[in-house]
């Protein structure tokens, strides 16, 4: 559809705003009594062995365009070709749309593949490279991206893209719990519920970024929100006191936030640079240490930054670790702390004059602290009235934050 985004057959249809239809429908076009049969293999994959009738399909001309860059993953995985009795990557991007065929009469697909690794194993440089492909796909005039993806690190990786992209068109990270060839087999609805969200006009914004969503188990998450919650399960991902954005039922979309980025905007950070950047996380457990912080003062290794992932409300940690903070930011070295609770942000204070100080990173979990930190020290030719890295991250955060300063109950008189 080049440059047009998927509004112009949706205006025509406003009840279902989308060119996929819901998915109660789809699953009968394609000949299918219930999820099961959209595994690999099961549906039909030409019009003539399905349901499928020129009159309910649009126009080749008319259809958007997906771009699904593959990364790996368990949605990549099968544990037939385990030899010990786990997941082995099996699938690239073009085999994993191929489990759901009949997509294709909907939208036209086109595919590329910048790693085929478990996400535990992506490096920052698969992040860019993920970020470089959604830029190629707005300049080649697509209508949307899927990034199919492991779950252990999707939340970083979406995150990430989140921060650096600034983009007319929206992208979805899609994982899977369960590898492509498991009865209950998840990659292949997820897929489709992706595609079903890139098709919807309300996630095509006309003033702001599209944004960078976790598109998993029916649900629509924003990629600053998100996180995996249990190991193995089917609805592992929330997105803790925001919510969601919304999900999918078989024939509605229901939106319980407005579709859109809600991470800071660094799209103008040096994403070459990023990679470079060493910002390790220094934890905080009883009598823990701080070697890190300590060898970087020294000398002995170097860092860009760090992170400390404290307790609580007010950001407690050890006093090793404390002094080591102190020493470093006397050193000109940057660092951000984190709370090692799921939920809600740590003390930010209250003096605006907070100059010298540790940059409180609200409540982002460390892992999604780090990568900001990271983008945000390429920036510092971006703000030139500040005067240290450590100052640029903490401007970066001021659009990073959900909450709203008020006087603290202790200090009313």
């Amino acid at each position: 559809m080049s440059g047009e985004k998927p509004s112009t057959r949706a205006a025509e249809d406003e009840k279902s705003g989308s060119f996929m239809p819901n998915r109660r429908e789809f699953l009968k076009l394609a000949g299918v009594a219930g999820g099961a049969g959209l595994l690999a293999g099961s549906a039909a994959a030409d019009p003539e062995g399905s349901q499928l009738t020129e009159r309910d399909l649009p126009a080749e001309g008319d259809r958007p365009t997906i771009r699904v860059v593959g990364t790996g993953g368990t949605i990549a995985s099968s544990q037939e070709a385990a030899e010990d009795g786990g997941y082995s990557l099996a699938n690239q991007a073009e085999a994993i749309v191929a489990a759901v065929p009949e997509l294709e009469y909907f939208v036209n697909v086109d595919f590329v593949q910048v790693a085929q690794k478990g996400s535990s194993s992506l490096l920052v440089e698969d992040y860019v490279a993920v970020a470089k492909e959604a830029m190629r796909a707005e300049a080649d005039g697509v209508d949307g991206v899927i990034v199919t993806h492991g779950t252990d690190a999707i939340e970083e990786d979406a995150f990430f893209n989140d921060l650096v992209l600034d983009l007319d068109i929206p992208v979805a990270f899609v994982g899977a719990m369960r590898p492509s060839d498991a009865t209950s087999a998840d990659g292949p609805a997820n897929l489709l519920t992706a595609v079903r969200m890139l098709t919807r006009t309300e996630f095509h914004l006309d003033d702001e970024p599209c944004g960078v969503y976790v598109v998993l188990n029916d649900t629509i998450h924003a990629a600053r929100d998100v996180t995996k919650t249990w190991t193995t399960k089917v609805e592992t991902f929330e997105s803790g006191p925001a919510g969601p954005i919304g999900y999918f039922t078989d024939n509605e979309l229901v939106l319980y936030r407005e579709p859109g980025s809600y991470s800071a905007n660094l799209s103008h950070c040096d994403l070459d640079a990023v990679p470079d950047m060493t910002v390790p996380i220094v934890t905080h457990g009883a009598g823990a240490e701080s070697y890190t912080l300590e060898q970087a003062v020294a000398g002995d290794y170097h860092v860009d930054g760090a992170v400390v992932l404290a307790t609580g409300f007010g950001g407690g940690v050890s006093p090793a670790i404390t002094e080591a903070t102190e020493a470093a930011l006397e050193a000109g070295i940057p660092v951000a702390r984190s709370t090692r609770v799921h939920w809600a942000p740590l003390n930010p204070g209250y003096d605006d004059d907070r100059t010298g100080d540790i940059v409180v990173m609200e409540d982002l979990p460390a892992w999604k602290a780090r990568l900001h930190v990271m983008v945000a020290l390429t920036m510092t030719g971006s703000y030139p009235g500040l005067s240290s890295d450590l100052e640029v991250v903490r401007k970066t955060m001021e659009d990073n934050k959900y909450g709203i300063a008020v006087p603290a109950p202790s200090t009313l008189g």
